[in-house]
């Protein structure tokens, strides 16, 4: 019993470190968009919305050509190796991003940032798909779903709580070093595929081999590409990444959305913020065990409703100016709304794709997370443009109204896609 013993502590050791590298790629990433406040604020940068959602749409661009160009590598050289220059382009940007001054170079820096950071799904993916069982699919990737966004809740208190005492230049470069730290960490402790003992011992689990019997195995990628490209399912799933990926990103928004709202401090307005991470992490914990655990039926009610709650919360918030609450009230309820609008969102956008795309993809499950990836990065780049425009020009009651509409073509498409894949498993 030894070695399989030894087997089960080399995958929680691997999970770990895996949580705790993403974090830090999220904390990275985030970052950027705690600062945000501060840097439209900053004179000698003189930022305003527009700037920043384009911006934003370079860093989505830039994640285009990273899940294209990560996609590939995982694949081809083994997710440690991937991540491991995903997590030093990201350190090396951050500190590039706080030397510099002009929009050209922040769009530059932000596109190269994005790009890093989107090797993070495709690289896990690779691991995973060598350490993990497919009945472990759903914890591996709940656990590692939660740590995205406990980056963006340390990111959010822990720099939102240093800029009442640093500049954002300087909160940039504690970001920075946390992220050289686990580039070393990550280099020296992270094993690329178990052992041969552990294998030998673990006849159920995926490995060299785990894809014999897959539609595509032995495939070439072309095959594979055609093959994604006709299937239903494959099409339902991208258009509903697109909505998702759009009501995700909106995060990248609420600080200066608090802050203008409410006219509160920077570092107050990015510490409410915190309230969507933070539902995102109870619900997206939760949620690996539920598509793990419940009938595909289930969950499809189960998603659907969600994000039927997400719709609602955002109108409440825009709603709220007709209440004539306190200030103090109106940050209660944003921040109720906010992790409620966190809570609901977060399942729909992490477990569906991820799981759907390593039990379909096979061995190329890299390549389709990527594809499904990329077109979510596409909506985000023109979703991001479209709000810094509306923010400027009209407010945010209409970037509010344009969430709404999205959440409810979104939650249509989600549950279109679960309820084609309850049809496909009875097959």
């Amino acid at each position: 019993m030894e070695n399989p013993q030894k087997f089960v502590s080399s995958q929680i050791k691997l999970l770990a470190l895996m949580y705790f590298a993403y974090a830090v790629s999220m904390i990275m990433k985030y970052s950027i968009i705690v600062i945000s406040p501060s840097l439209i604020s900053d004179p000698l940068v003189a930022m305003s919305k527009t700037q920043f959602g384009e911006i934003l749409a370079s860093g989505s661009i830039g994640g285009i050509f990273g899940k294209i160009l990560f996609g590939l590598g995982a694949d081809r050289f083994g997710g440690k190796k991937s991540f491991l220059v995903s997590l030093l382009i990201l350190s090396i940007g951050i500190i590039l991003f706080g030397f510099s001054y002009n929009i050209f170079a922040f769009n530059l820096i932000f596109f190269s940032l994005a790009m890093s950071k989107a090797g993070g799904w495709p690289s896990l993916a690779n691991l995973i798909g060598h350490w993990y069982h497919s009945s472990q699919y759903g914890r591996a990737w709940g656990y590692i779903s939660t740590s995205s966004r406990c980056g963006t809740i340390f990111a959010t208190l822990v720099f939102g709580f240093l800029l009442n005492y640093l500049p954002w230049r300087s909160v940039l470069y504690v970001s920075a070093s946390i992220g050289i730290l686990m580039v070393i960490i990550w280099h020296f402790c992270v094993p690329e595929k178990p052992d041969k003992i552990q294998q030998d011992d673990q006849p159920k689990r995926q490995d060299s081999q785990q894809h014999i019997g897959h539609p595509l195995y032995n495939k070439t990628l072309k095959f594979a590409l055609f093959d994604f490209l006709k299937s239903k399912r494959v099409c339902l799933i991208f258009f509903a990444m697109m909505g998702l990926t759009i009501m995700v990103d909106f995060l990248n928004f609420v600080p200066i959305f608090i802050k203008e709202t409410l006219d509160i401090s920077e570092a107050n307005a990015v510490m409410t913020a915190s309230a969507f991470p933070i539902g995102s992490v109870v619900s997206v914990l939760a949620g690996g065990y539920v598509f793990d655990a419940l009938p595909a039926k289930t969950i499809t009610k189960v998603i659907g409703f969600l994000l039927g709650i997400a719709v609602l919360c955002i109108v409440v918030i825009y709603n709220l100016s007709y209440f004539s609450f306190s200030l103090q009230m109106n940050i209660l309820v944003i921040y109720i709304c906010l992790f409620g609008f966190g809570l609901s969102v977060a399942p729909a956008y992490y477990l569906p794709m991820s799981i759907f795309s390593i039990k379909y993809g096979g061995p190329f499950s890299g390549i389709l997370i990527s594809i499904l990836d990329i077109g979510g990065y596409f909506a985000s780049a023109i979703f991001g443009i479209i709000i810094g425009r509306v923010a400027d020009s009209m407010g945010w009651g209409p970037v509010l109204l344009l969430l709404m509409f999205m959440g409810i073509i979104t939650l249509m498409l989600t549950v279109w896609f679960l309820y084609n894949e309850n049809k496909a498993a009875e097959v």
